[in-house]
């Protein structure tokens, strides 16, 4: 069976709406997990709370019989996440990060007392992904921001995930160059020694490639309303 390697590069904008295109292609993640009492049996229809830290939008969602709570298509961001069933004191996961195409687990163990009562959490560090397959690596707002970029171009970041290569021999595609824009502008990227035409790019997960080329890049927003970038590595 064929077996293709590429690049999605997904751009996230600041202060955009997050919708997701299509199942390969999104700007946002999940958050889900699993409450539990102190003697870890789970918690079946606890109403969990996940409120966006910057805007105060939330959401809230029920852990199902198994205790196991799930709140998808959350734009990216850094979350609270809370629950105070009757009978416990109420349980609050702060600082959450949630990146792009990303799937945070946040398990909630609660104490016995009165709802009054707070335990406040910091999010653990993020755990090893064992639910896909997907291998990504994660640009931040920090680099987006202040690592120099000849140009302010943003497409340059890419260049700092392990096994991304640029063309540097010109050829029907042409090379590596974000001097210019639109045709003049190549993206031209080899990933782990795979074609360098195998790659997508999207903004706020529309596509951004040329689908003549596939090599040059459609529109090049500025890099100070680019919140933060998402590169994986799709094998099909």
């Amino acid at each position: 069976m064929l077996k293709k390697l590429g690049l999605q590069v997904v751009v996230v904008l600041a202060g955009a709406l997050f919708f997701s295109a299509n199942a390969q292609t999104t700007t946002v993640g999940t958050i889900s997990g699993t409450v539990r009492d102190e003697k870890g049996a789970v918690v079946p229809r606890a109403e969990v709370s996940i409120q966006d830290e910057r805007t105060g939008a939330s959401r809230s969602v029920n852990s199902d019989d198994n205790g196991f709570y799930l709140a998808p298509s959350l734009p990216a961001g850094r979350y609270t996440v809370s629950t105070a069933p009757r009978g416990f004191k109420k349980t609050v996961a702060t600082s959450v990060d949630l990146h792009v195409s990303e799937n945070k687990v946040v398990n909630l163990d609660l104490q016995v007392g009165q709802v009054s009562e707070t335990v406040t959490v910091s999010s653990d560090a993020a755990p090893v992904e064992t639910r896909s397959g997907e291998v990504s690596s994660l640009i931040t707002e920090k680099q987006v921001t202040e690592l120099p970029l000849n140009g302010r171009n943003y497409a340059q970041l890419a260049l700092m995930v392990p096994g991304v290569s640029p063309v540097t021999q010109n050829g029907a595609g042409g090379a590596f160059n974000t001097g210019g824009t639109g045709l003049d502008s190549h993206v031209d990227m080899s990933v782990n020694g795979n074609q360098s035409n195998a790659n997508m790019w999207t903004v706020d997960g529309v596509n951004n490639m040329d689908v003549g080329s596939n090599a040059t890049l459609l529109v090049f927003p500025s890099i100070d309303t680019s919140s933060r970038q998402t590169l994986s590595q799709n094998q099909s």
